[in-house]
């Protein structure tokens, strides 16, 4: 590959040779000013030992650099190579002069360093003054010729390669110099002694005796370049101080004593689960045990996770946000944490268990006391995959710590019930804390409930509430912030009468929908809309935020007058202004209304997710496209392109400034909220959005991107959008190659925003839009000359690995993946993007595996396999999970996972269909008999309620889900094996496929069928799919081909797709209906368009 400069600019990027024409003559003369300044320099600089002014080697470097620039500037007929030198030199001493300048305003006492910091920057200097002497000597040997200098390069046997080794070499050591000074002025910096008092200030709460020690301590370990580690970490934003509190002194004693002795004996296990049921309290007992902690000396850390927050939900950043907490509360570590991150710079890319070893567990091997970490709501975590992971991990680092113990709380949840059944290092707590059987759960909510509404009710209706509540801690305090709200325009006595009027004891949606009735109607429109904006952000908003977007969407409404209308059920963080959601159960609540259709009546709460998607979704572009505080070049204003951004030593601070909050929550969600709306709300917006994703914005956004991590995000969000269906194609176009862009140069995205210009636009593929129109309007980047790809590597026609039958392809729900089974034994995963193979093969059933699904979630992937058995596996490690299903007295033919994520139905061709509790493993009641032979499909209405099977005895079954009954007479019609099955879209009929080589379409209620049978296919058909928009079906058959038909007409579109070898025995549509992909018994899997 041959890089040089672009020249497209000469006139802009002239080197005008400094001396003028009589610079030949003179510049023996130059050159030995240059070099006799350069030793002086040296001379200062190793004659300091202990301290050292960090003027000397900086302003020497900055004499040195000019000195190399001279001479290179003076060369004769300069080649492109030396122009690369040139232009980098300049920026180097620009860069050097502004930290001149920096040092030069700071009083010379805080201008010493010591060796540590020293010797490096002396190393530097003598580089340069080596770098400097070579291309001295190089001038004094050029031919009296007129060759150019890198030709008189050449001539003493330095090429190309190595020319080009000895820029890269100044552009690195100068690099690491200033990331070296950069420190040293950020040690010595104001914004340092603030960040110091900041740090101070948090660990002079961990004693209240030590104080002063703390501080001493605080200021001895922390480093500038350890603080320019610590602020890489990055951490979420959700402050559970806002909605969640300690509890009334002298309730919850009980258990709080028993989580307290767990803590202080060595001789417990180091897992604490409390599980219980959604409003028990869980979060409170949580935050009580962290302040004891706190207070003691031995919390380490702490994490609420919240569905309320896209960041708050994801193990993303669960790690770094630890590992903050943990140098906020034992400041000793903090160099042991800075070190880690040094080390591995790139632990943000690692698997969370790693991230942990290194930001946690190697951390406190350098700590002798007891460690406790919280971690709350661990059901809050939307992926059951990530869920059983950190669990795993968790186990994993109280298995290599001796010191560490964990306190973890969530509602009853499977996964992590599965994850931490196989480990004994757990003490679980279930079901406690609202239990009425316990007597102390009662006192408590009375002693709370008694004290929050005295003087506001009478004792016996106080007492009428404590029954009303059934133990449920957030039914409780609910009605007592109603009872207490200040813009209640009832009188208490009406709010309890209401309160005691509903129906059954501890129910929380119907408390919600109390609070609703006592608002105006009036006001219910603008209510229930700001309500939406809320729900469906991706970060909690401010109350600046929630009244912008009204704003920007021309409607009326006050944020603040919403929180306090609606105090009982959202809180306002006084610090941050954050707009909090108390509960998640109002949260889950609010969801289960938002498909509620429009009604007159009070009762009635309509959220229109989607138009609130449409409002944000403009609301970002309106950032993103602002021409003042919008995307622009350059964005933090950095002095060097030389930088990798945890190189940087106060980009936290430049973030901050330069990037304003609301750019920062446009540039990450945009594209999410654009996915979630209509199609109106894409027309409003179309004209911004084709403006972000043209050049060069599009390249400013990604800066954003780079520095704020949002890099993987972005991509998620493309696939997001792109797969929709009617997003315009121009559009889809333009994405799909931005989407390419990020993917095959994240790297360097991410570790550089400067690197978006200087490593990946010169090597985009030459047909491509970014490559024409980037290059075009950034002249002066590198220009790749040969060996550029014209086209991005697309995904191969023909994904191989398997050694037999492929018998089964699905995608994963987020589509970015595709799971496939085969005869071989094995279970493989595929990138859908690349068609390259993800890990290992998942091996573990002893015979061939013929059919797979996904639980609801995504999180599991569980097969059937013709060892008679069922196995579950994890979808993102690929390891098993539990035992294998057993029951089945032959091959598992087919199987579905009920939407509720707690059964599984199986086919067998023993002729049975079995149930199986999900969790357990163990089968639920007698098997379903009725079919008189093999069972060869499966699948659910749409509700769950019902199930379709498909046998060889030719019959179509419908079966009670609940009861496990047979509904109705068997389907009849085909004159063979019915083997395949699958719902239409709107679950009003149901296809199959059979071994007569027909097609039948059938009415799902009535059983009967529709139309004629298609009879196209030659051979058995065996698979069936569906397109995602429901309009087309595919079909494979033992022909080998496939077959498009419309579901409507039930033509035939096209001529088969053909390229198989042997039968089609798999079929399955993308997500977003752009490629079909098929697996036959070739061993192949094909890709088609």
């Amino acid at each position: 590959m041959s890089v040089q400069r672009s020249s497209n600019n000469r006139k802009q990027r002239r080197f005008v040779n400094p001396f003028g024409p009589s610079s030949s003559r003179n510049l023996k003369g130059k050159k030995r000013q240059a070099h006799d300044a350069v030793n002086v320099g040296l001379h200062v600089v190793d004659t300091t030992s202990e301290g050292m002014d960090v003027l000397g080697p900086l302003m020497t470097a900055c004499r040195t650099t000019k000195s190399i620039l001279e001479v290179a500037q003076a060369t004769e007929n300069n080649q492109q190579e030396w122009k690369v030198l040139t232009c980098s030199l300049k920026e180097h001493i620009t860069a050097l002069q502004e930290q001149i300048a920096l040092f030069q305003a700071c009083p010379p006492q805080d201008r010493v360093v010591d060796q540590t910091l020293s010797r490096p920057l002396v190393t530097y200097v003598e580089f340069l003054e080596n770098m400097h002497s070579k291309i001295v000597e190089l001038q004094n040997k050029r031919s009296l010729s007129k060759l150019s200098f890198f030709k008189a390069f050449t001539k003493v046997e330095i090429n190309v390669l190595e020319l080009s080794k000895h820029i890269q070499d100044i552009v690195d050591q100068h690099r690491q110099f200033m990331v070296r000074v950069s420190s040293a002025f950020f040690t010595r910096s104001q914004q340092l002694q603030e960040t110091l008092s900041s740090f101070t200030a948090l660990r002079t709460q961990i004693t209240e005796t030590d104080t002063e020690v703390t501080k001493a301590n605080a200021e001895t370990i922390l480093t500038g370049a350890d603080l320019t580690a610590i602020f890489q970490l990055p951490m979420v934003t959700f402050v559970a101080s806002s909605v969640h509190r300690t509890c009334l002194k002298g309730t919850r004693v009980a258990v709080l004593e028993m989580i307290d002795r767990w803590a202080h004996d060595t001789s417990e296990k180091p897992i604490f689960w409390l599980c219980d049921i959604a409003g028990s309290g869980k979060s409170t007992v949580a935050m009580t045990a962290a302040e004891s902690w706190r207070r003691q000396g031995v919390l380490g850390g702490q994490f609420f996770f919240s569905i309320a927050s896209s960041e708050g939900s994801t193990t993303e950043k669960f790690c770094s946000t630890i590992a903050r907490e943990l140098i906020d509360y034992i400041p000793d570590l903090a160099p042991y944490v800075a070190a880690s991150v040094k080390r591995y710079p790139s632990f943000m890319r690692s698997s969370l268990e790693e991230q942990f070893r290194v930001l946690i567990t190697q951390p406190l091997c350098h700590w002798r006391g007891c460690i406790i970490l919280v971690i709350d709501a661990l059901d809050e975590c939307k992926s059951g995959s990530q869920r059983r992971e950190i669990v795993e991990t968790l186990a994993a680092a109280v298995g290599e710590s001796n010191n560490l113990k964990i306190f973890m709380t969530s509602r009853p949840d499977p996964v992590i019930r599965a994850a931490l059944e196989s480990h004994l290092c757990k003490f679980k707590l279930e079901d406690r804390l609202h239990d009425i059987n316990h007597r102390d759960n009662i006192n408590d909510i009375a002693a709370y409930i008694h004290k929050s509404l005295d003087g506001v009710l009478p004792e016996s209706k106080r007492q009428g509430l404590v029954e009303k509540a059934n133990g449920l801690f957030i039914w409780a305090s609910t009605a007592c912030r109603m009872l207490n709200s200040e813009t209640n325009l009832n009188s208490p006595e009406t709010t309890y009468d209401r309160l005691i009027s509903i129906d059954e004891t501890g129910a929380i949606d119907d408390l919600y929908s109390l609070i609703f009735e006592r608002m105006n109607p009036e006001y219910y429109t603008v209510m229930y809309r700001m309500l939406a904006l809320l729900l469906g952000a991706y970060e909690p908003l401010t109350t600046g935020d929630l009244d912008d977007i009204l704003k920007h969407a021309g409607e009326n409404g006050s944020a603040k007058a919403l929180v306090r209308n609606l105090g009982s059920v959202l809180a306002e963080d006084a610090s941050t202004n954050l707009i909090q959601f108390r509960h998640p159960t109002f949260i889950e609540y609010l969801r289960r209304r938002s498909n509620v259709s429009v009604a007159d009546g009070r009762d009635k709460l309509h959220i229109n997710i989607s138009n609130a998607h449409g409002q944000v979704a403009s609301w970002c572009l309106k950032y993103l496209t602002s021409r003042i505080n919008g995307l622009k070049f350059n964005i933090c204003q950095l002095a060097s392109s030389f930088y990798l951004n945890r190189e940087i030593p106060d980009l936290e601070a430049r973030v901050s400034r330069c990037i304003p909050r609301r750019l920062q929550y446009a540039s990450s969600h945009w594209l999410f909220h654009m996915a979630e709306t209509d199609d109106n709300w894409r027309s409003v917006v179309k004209q911004k959005v084709q403006h972000v994703i043209q050049v060069p914005y599009v390249l400013y956004w990604m800066e954003i991107l780079s520095f704020t991590g949002g890099v993987a995000r972005a991509i998620l969000g493309l696939q997001a959008i792109i797969r929709h269906q009617r997003l315009e194609e121009a559009n889809k176009i333009i994405m799909e190659e931005i989407r390419q862009f990020m993917m095959a140069f994240s790297v360097p995205i991410q570790d550089s925003a400067p690197h978006i210009y200087i490593s990946a636009l010169p090597f985009t593929p030459t047909r491509s839009r970014m490559h024409k129109e980037g290059l075009g309007y950034f002249t002066n980047t590198l220009s790749v000359t040969q060996g550029l790809d014209e086209v991005y590597q697309g995904l191969p026609r023909v994904l191989v690995g398997h050694d037999d039958s492929v018998n089964a392809i699905l995608f994963f729900p987020n589509g970015s993946y595709i799971v496939s089974c085969s005869d071989d034994e094995t279970i493989r995963i595929w990138d859908a993007d690349t068609g390259q193979p993800r890990g290992e093969p998942l091996q573990g059933h002893e015979s061939g595996v013929r059919t797979l699904t996904f639980s609801p979630d995504g999180s599991l992937i569980v097969s059937g396999s013709d060892d008679n058995t069922i196995r579950l596996w994890d979808a993102v490690t690929g390891r098993p999970e539990g035992e294998p299903f057993q029951g089945h007295n032959d091959a598992v033919n087919a199987i579905v996972f009920f939407p509720d994520g707690r059964r599984i139905a199986s086919g067998s061709r023993d002729g049975t269909i079995r149930l199986w509790d999900a969790d357990t493993g163990q089968p639920l009641g007698d098997p379903l008999r009725g079919h008189e032979d093999s069972v060869n499909a499966l699948v659910l209405s749409s509700d769950g309620l019902k199930i379709f099977s498909g046998s060889d005895d030719c019959t179509i079954r419908v079966w009670d889900a609940v009861s496990g009954q047979a509904l109705e007479e068997p389907i009849r019609g085909h004159e063979g094996p019915v083997n395949a099955l699958a719902f239409s879209l709107d679950g009003l009929q149901i296809i199959s496929g059979s071994s007569d080589n027909t097609i039948r379409m059938w009415n799902v209620e009535s059983g009967q069928q529709l139309g004629e049978p298609l009879r196209d296919h030659e051979d058995w058909v065996v698979a069936l799919s569906f397109s995602p928009d429901g309009s087309v079906f595919a079909s494979g058959s033992f022909d080998n081909t496939i077959r498009l038909w419309d579901a409507k007409s039930l033509q035939s579109l096209g001529e088969p797709l053909q390229g198989h070898e042997s039968p089609v025995t798999a079929i399955s549509f993308s997500p977003d209906g752009s490629c079909l992909f098929s697996g036959s018994s070739d061993n192949m899997i094909r890709s088609w368009d």
